[in-house]
């Protein structure tokens, strides 16, 4: 598992924000570069994967919900219907 901050993605693109006030060698920046890309690419699938999974757990829990709601009614239905016999 890969840990790690995306410092911004937006539609579709990761846009990192550089706080460095150097400027690093040419040799040190291309090696950086690719490592950093790599683990980008792991980060955002990993995100995206999780996203989907969070989104797939809400539906259903949506789903869950709506049933119960749907045999709440039907049991204060069930209940109205008794309160009315005259015995």
């Amino acid at each position: 598992m890969l840990i790690g901050v995306l410092d911004l993605i937006q539609t579709g693109r990761i846009i990192d924000f550089k706080t460095s006030s150097t400027t690093p060698h040419a040799e040190k920046v291309a090696h950086t570069t690719a490592v950093q890309t790599s683990s980008y690419a792991v980060l955002y699938r990993e995100a995206i994967a999780g996203l989907t999974k969070l989104a797939d757990a809400l539906k259903h829990a949506q789903r869950e919900s709506k049933a119960s709601d749907k045999d709440i009614q039907s049991v204060r239905q069930t209940l109205r219907s008794l309160q009315s016999v005259r015995i």
